[in-house]
């Protein structure tokens, strides 16, 4: 039988980004935090998959190529009417709304669908936040990017753990 994973691309942050990212969460939301070991910022999620599909998408994605960039993390924010909270507002976008698109796009002959919806970039740092938050800008985050990785989501007790699978680094700037 075929065992099957979940998966995702993401932009998988450092030590010390997890704390900058974590530093910038307010206090008081009465919500359940993101696990910090599981802080990310999605670039295409695969969801489900068998193992042949997973080793297409882990083959097609070594033929992304890009130079190391960097983006701010600028503000707060919440989806699903408050149900999630996240920090995001990303400047610039345009180097990482290209890195998506790349990625998307050698996927695509695996089977693989993008999602319908723009790409938002952000990293989910609490669900169900209770009290009421003060939306908005923040102190920048900074974040270098010199890799992105596939990524596997674990089920877990108290919820999922997310593996890296597979990194693919930057090509070396000029």
């Amino acid at each position: 039988m075929d065992r099957r994973q979940r998966l995702f691309f993401a932009l998988w942050p450092d030590d010390d980004l997890r704390s900058a990212i974590c530093s910038r969460v307010p206090s008081g939301h009465g919500g359940r935090p993101v696990a910090r070991d599981n802080l990310h910022l999605t670039l295409a999620f695969i969801g489900a998959a068998d193992t042949a599909y997973a080793e297409c998408l882990a083959e097609a994605a070594q033929s992304v190529r890009f130079e190391p960039f960097a983006f701010e993390l600028q503000g707060l924010g919440c989806f699903g009417n408050g149900k999630v909270l996240w920090l995001g507002n990303v400047k610039p976008r345009e180097p990482l709304e290209r890195l998506a698109q790349d990625l998307s796009a050698v996927l695509q002959p695996c089977g693989f669908e993008p999602e319908a919806r723009p790409f938002c970039p952000h990293v989910t740092v609490v669900r169900k936040p209770k009290a009421p938050l003060n939306l908005g800008p923040i102190e920048p985050v900074l974040w270098e990017v010199e890799r992105f990785c596939l990524v596997s989501s674990i089920p877990a007790q108290g919820g999922v753990k997310y593996e890296v699978v597979r990194s693919y680094s930057a090509d070396a700037p000029c």
